[in-house]
């Protein structure tokens, strides 16, 4: 059994999966990757995985964890689910997010992020002017994005404040594009249409089990973001475009090219 049902859990679930081992995968959030996919993405992505034999349970969490020793002798954890569900498990994998390690901050007297994380400015500064953070336990402005990416990028902005330059943590990009238990998934600018008075351009094919999201502004004439799941073959075009103006028909961008005749009509 894993518990979490974000990247880290989905590839410890494909691990146990190789093992030949019956694998349950257990997300609090109401969906698989909430962090990368909306809601009509990760409800295909669920199903596709449940057809590799991996059980999938959404929108409920760990109630209770014991140890049971069943009449064999062996020795299992029995997982009591929120929603009821009593489950034995040889194995418990726990991938439910990271938490800032940030007890010597606290400690020093640091101001602490909201949800944890040692909180700095753009340039990494702590509330003590003499102290950087990077990495995954700094909340840079207020956020800890727990992706190596910005962590890196974080470490970048303080060596070149240390050499007296200027430079700003900058908006972090948080582009996805993987490939799950054989089923590609991506995800780029505002994938979930936070943006004020967006537009969305949607294929959900549920033949050919393949979905996408554009995310438009407002006058449907620049890319903001997008969700692929089954599909991410476009991932290479529709990337590189956010935040510019889209040369045609948003549409045309997504869609199979077997339906380009028909949506010419």
């Amino acid at each position: 059994m894993v518990i979490g049902g974000g990247l880290l859990g989905l590839e410890a679930a494909n691990a146990l999966r190789q093992f030949g081992l019956q694998t349950h995968v257990v997300e609090m959030m109401p969906r698989l990757m909430a962090q990368q996919i909306d809601e009509a993405g990760g409800a295909l992505l669920a199903r596709m995985i449940a057809d590799l034999g991996i059980a999938v349970h959404v929108g409920t969490g760990t109630e209770s964890i014991e140890s049971v020793k069943h009449s064999d002798g062996s020795v299992w954890a029995r997982v009591r689910l929120s929603d009821g569900e009593v489950i034995d498990a040889g194995v418990v994998i726990f991938a439910a997010g990271i938490r800032p390690r940030d007890e010597l901050a606290r400690a020093a007297g640091l101001a602490i992020g909201d949800r944890g994380g040692v909180l700095t400015d753009l340039s990494c500064r702590t509330s003590d002017p003499d102290i950087y953070a990077v990495g995954e336990v700094a909340a840079i402005d207020g956020r800890c994005y727990g992706l190596v990416g910005p962590g890196y990028t974080s470490a970048e902005v303080v060596a070149d404040r240390l050499l007296d330059g200027s430079a700003e943590f900058p908006e972090a990009d948080l582009s996805t594009k993987l490939k799950l238990l054989g089923v590609d998934v991506a995800s780029f600018g505002d994938a979930m249409g936070a943006t004020e008075n967006c537009l969305e351009v949607v294929i959900n094919d549920a033949v050919k089990r393949t979905y996408a999201k554009l995310v438009l502004s407002d006058d449907a004439t620049t890319l903001l973001g997008g969700v692929l799941v089954g599909d991410a073959s476009s991932y290479g075009v529709l990337r590189p475009m956010v935040g510019a103006e889209l040369p045609g028909d948003p549409l045309a961008l997504i869609a199979p090219a077997d339906l380009g005749p028909a949506l010419a009509l």
